[in-house]
């Protein structure tokens, strides 16, 4: 039902944009900018582009750069960060001279276009009494309806920012070193240096154009730069570092209340301490975010491996059930899982079959 109004709302947006362009308005093949005209902007209102709660470099880059887009194409339109940055994000922007956008914190009665998410329990309060005008984003469809019909570009690729780039294409925008420095830094973080299973033939093009703009002339160096950054936990507590990466899921979409966080480390005696405090912190996390079971994905970006931890009844035999059994107090996998192409597949499945 959900995709049904999905593609309703799409379909509508598409139709009522396509009666809003004059007979002798020229459209290009694939340019349907007239698409966008037809939402509901409002009268010297802003609309707010904004990812997901836990901003990572993906979320708070496909924000600033379809911001940017909407407002090339003549939109009103501000990007917004969901919370704290990353020392990987705060590097990137710093590196390509662009400021940090400021923090919005309940969407209720806004005009919003959500980025890399599309499931409320994702975004900020208030989204589900926002008017969502757009979602523009590579993961599942989430819980993010409304009523209006809105646009929505959905695409299985490896970055929120890898769909941002096919729009900037598709309306003619160009792209710039700023805007290219951060839509490649977006592309290298969420698919670990194009090597993640979720690498498509666009990131591919997407990363052989983009390179070039950005000044950046050793990309290995460059991508060793973000993953130490995003490793770099100095003076957080474990609190912080735990919830820095996480996300919610509901019982509807893997069958149990659960959480998820990701945790990066550089060698083997860090990921050792990050464990063990993570092990440690994860009670506090249970009950602070009313989980059934917490997870958390302690990923070695140098050395290539993933333990998995986890807290909360049955969270140990759902995590055996969907990984392999283990001889210790977490579960050690060859590879940088990706949560959303790895972890959440699998352990939806176990849940759901325990069930």
């Amino acid at each position: 039902m959900k995709k049904v109004l999905y593609m309703l709302g799409f379909a509508a947006t598409v139709i009522l944009a396509l009666s809003s362009c004059s007979d002798n308005e020229s459209v290009e093949a694939g340019n349907f900018k007239c698409v966008f005209d037809a939402l509901d902007w409002g009268e010297g209102t802003t609309t707010y582009v904004i990812g997901h709660k836990s901003p990572d470099t993906d979320a708070v880059c496909s924000a600033i750069t379809y911001a940017y887009l909407m407002k090339a194409l003549g939109y009103q339109c501000e990007a917004r960060v969901a919370g704290k940055l990353n020392n990987e994000t705060k590097m990137v922007l710093e590196r390509f001279g662009i400021e940090v956008p400021k923090v919005l914190d309940n969407a209720e009665g806004e005009r919003m276009i959500m980025t890399d998410h599309s499931e409320l329990q994702h975004a900020i309060d208030g989204m589900g009494g926002a008017r969502i005008l757009q979602i523009i984003d590579h993961h599942a469809l989430g819980s993010a309806v409304t009523a209006a019909p809105f646009y929505c570009r959905i695409m299985p690729i490896g970055s929120t920012c890898s769909v941002v780039y096919t729009s900037f294409k598709e309306y003619g925008v160009t792209i710039g070193k700023d805007m290219a420095g951060l839509m490649l830094s977006a592309l290298l973080s969420d698919t670990n240096n194009m090597t993640s299973t979720t690498t498509s033939a666009v990131d591919s093009i997407m990363y052989a154009e983009l390179l070039p703009l950005t000044g950046i002339t050793d990309a290995e160096s460059y991508y060793k730069e973000m993953a130490d950054s995003l490793a770099s936990y100095s003076g957080m507590t474990d609190e912080e570092i735990f919830f820095t990466d996480y996300k919610d899921y509901g019982k509807e979409s893997v069958g149990k209340e659960i959480g998820v966080a990701v945790v990066n480390s550089l060698d083997e005696a860090a990921q050792v301490s990050l464990r063990n405090r993570m092990v440690a912190f994860m009670p506090s996390a249970l009950a602070k975010r009313e989980r059934e079971m917490v997870f958390a994905m302690i990923v070695n970006k140098r050395e290539n491996y993933t333990d998995i931890i986890y807290n909360g009844d049955g969270a140990r035999e759902a995590a055996e059930a969907a990984f392999g059994k283990s001889g210790t107090d977490y579960i050690r996998l060859d590879g940088q899982l990706s949560r959303k192409n790895d972890f959440i597949p699998a352990i939806s499945k176990a849940l759901k079959v325990e069930d």
